[in-house]
């Protein structure tokens, strides 16, 4: 994988290449394979889904602010419910925190 890997050689955001030796595979299922990649020269995190197979290889990626371990920490939670979402809305809103909005 690191050889497809090496594909993926340019930040979208700085332009600047990646050392593919670095990148992080957190996760391998089958031909897919969830990539972790930080960028030496700005610093933004990229997550992207690489999957190869005979036909090929095919990635999927994102800019993202989850550093290695925040990944590993929430891959595979469950989504927020309604219930936190309401419990959080509550807390803003009663300025428990001191929110500015």
């Amino acid at each position: 994988i690191q050889e497809q890997i090496r594909l993926l050689q340019q930040c979208p955001i700085c332009k600047g290449q990646y050392d593919a030796k670095k990148a992080k595979i957190l996760e391998e299922k089958g031909d897919a394979n969830l990539v972790h990649i930080t960028c030496p020269h700005c610093k933004n995190f990229i997550l992207a889904v690489v999957v190869v197979s005979s036909l090929g290889m095919s990635s999927v990626g994102m800019v993202t602010d989850l550093n290695e371990s925040d990944v590993k920490r929430l891959h595979g939670k469950g989504a927020v419910t309604e219930e936190e979402l309401l419990e959080f809305h509550t807390l803003i809103k009663n300025n428990k925190f001191n929110f500015k909005y």
